[in-house]
């Protein structure tokens, strides 16, 4: 997930898993284990701002990226 906020100052941004081990960095594929509640915050001089989501995963896919081509 990707956590974007503005600010002035901008603010540093982190989405993190909210219970449970967290995924490795770039990984793109999803299965079910991934869902859960994650917790957005975005941090500057001024303060926090905390949102949530709960994320779902209605199907898994097990077979292999293709990537380019036809």
């Amino acid at each position: 997930l990707v956590c974007r906020a503005d600010g002035d100052p901008p603010p540093s941004t982190r989405c993190a898993r909210d219970s449970g081990a967290p995924r490795a960095r770039g990984s793109r594929a999803v299965s079910r284990a991934d869902a859960g509640r994650y917790v957005c915050r975005a941090t500057n001089k001024h303060g926090s701002a905390v949102r949530s989501i709960v994320v779902t995963v209605e199907c898994e896919y097990r077979g292999r990226w293709r990537t380019g081509g036809a």
